[in-house]
């Protein structure tokens, strides 16, 4: 009985610890996405790299869970994210796609990738993405 009472006990305080970590976001980070797009159309291939001015506006935080929008001056997109237990990174989801953040003070840095899914069948049917973001709270 007493093992039970210590592990129920020691299990509480790690949860309550593993809690504490998870950062509260800022409402908006802004900064640079670097962008490499690729048609693979076999037709007309053609890569194409972009660096861009971009925003993250945090719409909603419960706890791990984070909702917000990313924009840019050509793109807007809603998105959804998983704070780790340790409050060191963040996983995010998108229509199409998905990516990582690194969580360090007031910067989110991540990368990831996603398949075009918009317009006519024939443009995004062989369109590739990868993304890079550096993002700092209040600037």
């Amino acid at each position: 009985m007493k093992l039970l009472i210590g592990l129920a006990l020691g299990l509480g305080m790690y949860f309550s610890a593993s809690a504490q970590s998870i950062p509260t976001l800022a409402k908006v980070y802004s900064g640079n996405t670097v962008e490499t797009s690729m048609n693979a159309s076999k037709k007309n291939p053609k890569t194409q790299t972009q660096n861009v001015p971009a925003t993250v506006t945090v719409i909603k935080q419960e706890g791990q869970h984070v909702e917000f929008i990313y924009k840019n001056a050509s793109y807007q997109a809603f998105e959804i994210g998983t704070i780790s237990a340790d409050g060191k990174m963040m996983q995010v989801a998108y229509q199409g796609g998905a990516g990582n953040y690194s969580i360090s003070g007031n910067k989110l840095v991540g990368c990831g990738s996603g398949r075009v899914r918009e317009g006519a069948f024939s443009q995004w049917i062989n369109s590739y993405y990868a993304w890079c973001d550096d993002l700092t709270a209040g600037k």
